[in-house]
């Protein structure tokens, strides 16, 4: 799929246009041809390092395309041929916009589960810029999530590194190629009791349908886990349920999920949005209608 895609790519492009595909450092050349040749690893390896190298503006945004061809082979799953230690039983990475009626901000968080536990974890944009380091505590060794709240706007494409070292002092590490972040907001208020959700534009994704996340909270606990949870991955809902907790004012949110991976790893792109509610839900224009009938 990823050859076909590539050729029709090649010649929509003016002459001019495929030259600079082609140009530039040999990695770049190199991710390029793998790509072309059906392969993906050693795509994603020469990506890497096209990565660490000086890069033009143009090249850039060529590695971005190139990641996003690469990953429409079969979601990601044949990127990367390391696969991750015993002791390791899942790693997700999750990059994710929270839309309130006040503010917009962004979260980046690493979850997993470990059967012997976690010592440390830090995650860190190539050269060196870090985001995440941390120690584990016994409290979340086993599973855990770090999260590291950006301020200027998503994590940005590009490479990264990943490192883990088990309770037992057993280390392993992974680089990581972050996609550019969804620049269309796909999720977003109607009212107060309803939402909207733009069509899905690629029908012929090899990624899974984005699924619903919808989630209640206690106004005063937020932090905590949600009093009411559902998940929908078939005819999403746009309108809030009928749910049943005492009258009060509560934290409600609704998250859009999209899921790919890079060989073992799962990342999740998440749209969030969060507002106040009353509950429960009572319709007050049909409440006033049937006083008149009245």
């Amino acid at each position: 799929m990823v050859r076909a895609v590539f050729l029709f790519v090649m010649m929509a492009l003016p002459l001019k246009g495929v030259c600079a595909w082609f140009s530039g450092s040999d990695a770049l050349t190199s991710a390029h041809q793998r790509l072309l040749e059906g392969n993906t690893a050693e795509s994603f390896d020469a990506m890497v390092e096209a990565w660490q190298q000086e890069k033009t503006s143009t090249e850039h945004r060529h590695l971005t395309e190139l990641l996003s061809l690469a990953i429409s082979e079969d979601c990601g799953r044949s990127l990367s041929t390391l696969s991750l230690p015993s002791w390791l039983e899942s790693m997700v990475i999750r990059r994710e916009t929270v839309q309130t009626p006040n503010r917009v901000y962004y979260q980046f968080s690493i979850y997993g589960n470990s059967n012997q536990g976690i010592a440390s974890l830090s995650f860190a944009e190539w050269p060196n810029q870090s985001l995440i380091l941390s120690e584990l505590t016994e409290e979340n060794e086993n599973q855990f999530k770090l999260e590291f709240e950006a301020v200027a706007g998503a994590v940005p494409a590009g490479l990264y590194k990943l490192d883990l070292t088990s309770k037992e002092g057993e280390a392993w590490s992974s680089w990581v190629l972050i996609a550019q972040p969804e620049p269309i907001q796909k999720i977003s208020w109607k009212d107060s009791r309803s939402w909207r959700i733009a069509p899905r534009i690629d029908l012929k994704s090899t990624c899974p349908r984005p699924f619903l996340s919808m989630n209640l909270y206690q106004q005063t606990g937020v932090e905590d886990a949600p009093i009411w949870s559902e998940d929908k991955d078939k005819n999403l809902p746009t309108s809030l349920p009928v749910i049943d907790v005492p009258n009060g004012q509560y934290w409600f949110s609704v998250a859009l999920i999209e899921r790919r991976w890079q060989g073992a790893i799962l990342f999740e792109d998440v749209q969030r949005i969060a507002r106040s509610i009353d509950l429960p839900d009572i319709d007050l224009k049909e409440l006033s209608l049937n006083k008149d009938v009245k």
